[in-house]
């Protein structure tokens, strides 16, 4: 299924290269940049103390990783549910909207529109991945986990919905990997970071093997992603206003 998707839209990913250039020139180059974040709403939160000191600290400059370690954290703390934040492995999913609570359910809704190895820019299908799990304090992930996925977007004539059950294969403070026999895929929640594997075999996938996956770029075996995962905090700064 992912090699004929992704044949499908060879004219698409053509129409999508400028956005991808676009993307590229704006957000590569932050990375190595400094951020001057006097000029921006976050010293007044993030830095406590007297007047004084908080002339030097807010003089001074963040790289853009730091800067985005002290969103993240202010985000994570404007967000009310203390059972959710109190999680490693939902924080991000959390802060980022793909996760909430109703009820006595953990409900979570993560678009996979990334399918393969690319600048970032989202294909302009999905693979909309929904399941839910009981609000335990402290919450735990289950040993079996009922899902859908939802198939859509520009050459899908019409929406396919799958159905499976994942069992999970590694469990820790960090991270979680599943399986689904249904579906022949594993799904693999991190703490920063979600992927979802299609056409794989039983264990044929351990979290300590995924950096070796992206280095080694094989098409094939390279995960679904999520845009909104992958995004930098700051796009994410409007929340706190």
């Amino acid at each position: 299924m992912k090699k004929h998707i992704k044949q499908s839209f060879a004219l698409v990913s053509l129409l999508t290269l400028t956005a991808c250039d676009f993307h590229t020139s704006v957000i590569t180059p932050l990375s190595s940049q400094y951020v001057d974040i006097s000029k921006s709403l976050l010293p007044e939160k993030i830095f406590k103390g007297s007047d004084s000191q908080n002339k030097k600290q807010n003089s001074a400059k963040l790289t853009f990783e730091e800067e985005q370690e002290a969103i993240r954290q202010l985000l994570l703390n404007s967000k009310p549910n203390e059972n959710i934040k109190s999680n490693p492995i939902l924080q991000d999913l959390y802060i980022k909207g793909l996760v909430k609570q109703i009820d006595n359910k953990i409900h979570f809704n993560i678009p996979f529109n990334l399918h393969g190895l690319d600048c970032g820019a989202p294909d302009c299908y999905s693979s909309d991945l929904t399941f839910e799990i009981i609000a335990t304090t402290p919450i735990q992930f289950p040993k079996k986990i009922d899902f859908t996925l939802l198939e859509h977007g520009c050459g899908i004539e019409n929406a396919i919905l799958k159905k499976g059950v994942f069992e999970l294969v590694e469990a820790s403070p960090k991270y979680v990997n599943y399986y689904s026999k249904q579906q022949n895929s594993h799904l693999v929640i991190q703490e920063r970071a979600v992927y979802y594997f299609p056409d794989t075999k039983p264990n044929e996938i351990k979290v300590k093997s995924i950096k070796k996956i992206f280095k080694e770029g094989d098409e094939d075996k390279i995960p679904y992603q999520s845009t909104i995962m992958n995004a930098v905090y700051s796009e994410f700064e409007f929340l706190l206003n």
